[in-house]
Formats: C-alpha cells, sequence, structure tokens
C-alpha cells in the first residue's frame, strides 16, 4: 500500500492486535515456524480485521471515502 490514507492506518492499527491475539492462540510467535494452514489462517484474521475495520469507518458517518480522481482510482 502506497501512501495510506487516515482510514488505512487506522484498519492497519486495528488489525495489528488481532494478528498477535491469533499468534497467542496458537502458541507461536516466529512466523518462520508456521504451517502452511496457520500463515493462511494468520493472512485472513489480518485481512478480515482490516477491512471490519474499515467498512466501519466509513459506515459510522464519521468519515467519507477518499474522493476519486479520474478513472475512479484514488
Amino acid at each position: 500500500m502506497v501512501d495510506p490514507d487516515e482510514h488505512e492506518i487506522a484498519a492497519i492499527a486495528a488489525a495489528s492486535p488481532m494478528a498477535g491475539e491469533y499468534l497467542e492462540s496458537i502458541g507461536k510467535t516466529d512466523l518462520a515456524v508456521l504451517t502452511e494452514a496457520e500463515w493462511l489462517t494468520l493472512l485472513e484474521v489480518v485481512v478480515t480485521a482490516y477491512q471490519d475495520e474499515l467498512a466501519r469507518l466509513l459506515d459510522s458517518g464519521r468519515h467519507a471515502p477518499p474522493p476519486l480522481a479520474a478513472g475512479g482510482r484514488p
């Protein structure tokens, strides 16, 4: 992600503790020793938490989505 906006930064911050909670739940902190299934679950936890927080921020009405530039890209 290049130049994350305030919403994306907040969503990353919200996803981070979820990643830590998952790693604690499986008793591993060294990413090199994760099984493929554990790695994929970690990615799912992070992506889901990120998306959930971003949606929450945008749905709250406190923040509007960033304006789209020509061509439909932010």
